[in-house]
């Protein structure tokens, strides 16, 4: 009878790795391979590494898509000029005589001052810094739970690693 002790997805990649493939029927656990040999696997394997990893690409990826919802439905060539813009428009706010290419055309096609256009851009730019950071704390908060979790021994904890997520 194999001894299921549930290690995570990682266990079962690994098992497949070693050439085992293990199911469930029921309460049943059953493989190819003879029990005793599957039992002292599963005993051995070390989950953290491999579950902290995919934890790790999770929040990576929650991260990803978060900062990216920022930028949504910008084109990626205006997006390109937004430090130019943003550098335009705190020079003019710190001396009013600064030249303002970028931003003097913008503005004039827009029908707008460019002192207008440059309070915009100086807004649009601390609250896109604002949530930048706000994601950035949220990501290294979730690494960090991580990180303190154990490497090895206390598979009874796994569940507290799966159970964080990024923004939580």
């Amino acid at each position: 009878m194999i001894n299921y002790i549930e290690k995570g997805y990682s266990m079962h990649e690994w098992l497949r790795s070693q050439g085992i493939d293990i199911s469930q029927y029921g309460t049943v656990w059953t493989a190819n391979a003879p029990d005793d040999v599957v039992n002292v696997l599963i005993e051995q394997y070390n989950p953290w590494p491999a579950e902290k990893a995919a934890k790790f690409a999770e929040i990576d990826a929650d991260f990803e898509a978060a900062v990216s919802s920022l930028t949504a439905g910008w084109p990626q060539h205006e997006i390109q000029t937004w430090s130019k813009q943003e550098s335009e428009a705190r020079a003019l706010a710190a001396n009013p005589s600064t030249p303002t290419p970028m931003l003097s055309t913008i503005a004039a096609t827009r029908g707008l001052t460019v002192a207008e256009l440059a309070q915009r851009v100086i807004r649009d730019a601390d609250a896109f810094t604002n949530a930048s950071a706000y994601y950035v704390g949220l990501r290294h908060k979730a690494r960090q739970r991580v990180q303190a979790l154990p490497d090895s021994d206390d598979i009874n904890r796994l569940p507290e690693l799966w159970a964080i997520k990024f923004g939580s």
